[in-house]
């Protein structure tokens, strides 16, 4: 009789499955508070436009237009689309991490954290732009 080919698991460390735990909620956490600063960033957008409709004059009905409303409204939907990516990456990293762990493999993703540190300084650089131009 040939040997089965069937992948043996092993026991996971309750220790690292709990570390893995803390990481991935951490991770969900970061998704759940860039949707949200997303959120608050496009209606930066509502609140210029209705700034504006306030400095109207109202004796000539001439409006007044900030520059540049449009840039906060698709600053805040690109936040809110990257916080959407990362809670969906967030699942193929825990079960990547769970097989690994159940092979007994250590591998690390350094990819996703410095994607995320250039994405959160991409939106630092953005906003400071936008502060000191606008």
């Amino acid at each position: 009789m040939a040997p089965s080919k069937k992948t043996r698991h092993r026991e996971i460390d309750p220790k690292n499955l709990m570390a893995l735990e803390r990481a991935t909620a951490s991770l969900v956490a970061l998704a759940i508070s860039l949707i949200v600063l997303g959120f608050v960033v496009e209606k930066f957008e509502l609140f210029l436009k209705l700034v504006t409709v306030e400095l109207a004059d109202k004796a000539t009905g001439t409006t007044i237009t900030l520059p540049n409303q449009s840039f906060y409204n698709w600053l805040g939907i690109g936040i809110v689309a990257a916080g959407i990516l990362l809670a969906l990456y967030t699942y193929i990293y825990y079960v990547r991490w769970v097989s690994l762990l159940q092979r007994g493999e250590i591998d690390t993703d350094k990819r996703v954290f410095l994607l995320l540190s250039l994405f959160v300084a991409a939106i630092g650089v953005a906003l400071l732009v936008s502060m000191i131009l606008f």
